[in-house]
């Protein structure tokens, strides 16, 4: 009898472990709460597309590069002050726009910095109600015309919703041009089953989001030869993200999110799961390190790395909130100590990580590009 309430116990367990999963409002956050989490290293997660039914996705050996905290954050407690009333909150979702070089002659640089998201959400609905941004350094509250609704609720497997979004940023004599997005989102529960990372493991929700956009900028800038004629100058910008929810985290317990181009070509850029506190330098990694050098830093767009001791290796570059925008692999020449040179030229103005990366272990520099 003992022996038989044992395994009756046992296959509970596995069923209970197996269970489908509902998302509900209550499993998305709120404001005032802050979630670690960890980077990792791209090359490290394995198979992230395929899904199904009861299916195991196995993560356990995803290495940690960085740590950070989303922080979910009152509007008095952001840049944006009030702009957005008291119900919604917001979230740093990026430091800074790149924009691409616009080939309309008279027309001035333009810079997007300091981007917030402010959600809220109702029983049937997570959403983005605007973004706080700097236009060339100006605070600009930008609300959606058309809100971006990012879950519908309940989530279950073979949910699929689609939503459209628009907001533009308001414009005077002071920010004479307008950054206008539109679009519309695709959001798919496609699996569901159990999610492994060296967090632990859980029952989850595989979810795959897909942002399609046109970008564009606007303005009524007098140009040479056009008059007073308005410039217009737009982009795409498709973004996908595959993320596995739970109902025991406040944001995906591992997500990886990239560039989508117009043929359908996925390019991962940022993998991160759920985390503890933990650190990522150890006192071996530093003694095998620790003869970084860089220079010139900051720099105008190229820097040189040179080491002490011989190594092969990756070297990342990320923002200050841990996105991959650079990779390239450490050259015969940088392992023979003649040192290897960057071109970071394709990166807009600002501070990054630059994080070298071997078997040996990891360190990481901040560099500022001008």
């Amino acid at each position: 009898m003992k022996k038989l309430f044992t395994v009756f116990c046992i296959l509970f367990a596995s069923v209970f472990l197996n269970a489908q999963i509902s998302i509900s409002s209550a499993n998305m956050p709120v404001s005032g709460d802050t979630i670690r989490y960890s980077n990792a290293l791209l090359s490290s997660i394995g198979d992230y597309t395929t899904t199904g039914t009861n299916h195991v996705w196995l993560f356990d050996t995803i290495k940690p590069i960085q740590q950070a905290v989303r922080e979910f954050k009152s509007g008095v407690n952001t840049p944006y002050s009030i702009m957005f009333g008291f119900t919604a909150y917001g979230e740093k979702t990026q430091d800074t726009v790149p924009i691409p070089s616009i080939p309309i002659s008279g027309v001035p640089a333009i810079s997007i910095t300091d981007v917030y998201s402010f959600y809220s959400k109702t029983s049937t609905k997570f959403i983005t109600e605007g973004l706080g941004l700097k236009l060339n350094g100006i605070p600009v509250p930008n609300f959606f015309s058309n809100e971006d609704e990012l879950y519908f609720f309940p989530l279950n497997y073979g949910d699929r919703d689609s939503s459209t979004f628009r907001f533009s940023t308001i414009s005077n004599t002071m920010i004479p041009f307008q950054y206008v997005k539109q679009g519309y989102r695709i959001t798919e529960a496609d699996g569901w089953g159990t999610i492994t990372t060296p967090h632990g493991t859980e029952n989850c929700l595989r979810v795959v989001t897909t942002q399609y956009s046109i970008d564009t900028i606007k303005g009524t800038i007098t140009l040479p030869f056009v008059g007073a004629t308005p410039f217009s100058f737009g982009f795409p910008n498709y973004v996908r993200s595959y993320q596995w929810l739970t109902t025991t985290e406040k944001i995906p317990y591992f997500e990886v999110s990239g560039n989508l181009t117009t043929l359908g070509a996925f390019t991962p850029t940022q993998a991160m799961y759920r985390d503890f506190k933990q650190s990522l330098t150890g006192t071996e990694e530093y003694n095998q390190l620790n003869a970084i050098s860089i220079y010139p830093n900051p720099s105008n767009g190229e820097v040189t790395i040179c080491f002490k001791n011989d190594f092969l290796g990756t070297i990342e570059i990320t923002d200050i909130q841990g996105k991959l925008v650079k990779s390239e692999a450490i050259s015969a020449s940088f392992s023979n100590k003649m040192g290897q040179k960057l071109n970071l030229e394709t990166l807009a103005k600002g501070t990054y990580m630059l994080n070298v990366i071997s078997n040996k272990g990891k360190q990481s520099v901040k560099i500022s590009i001008q």
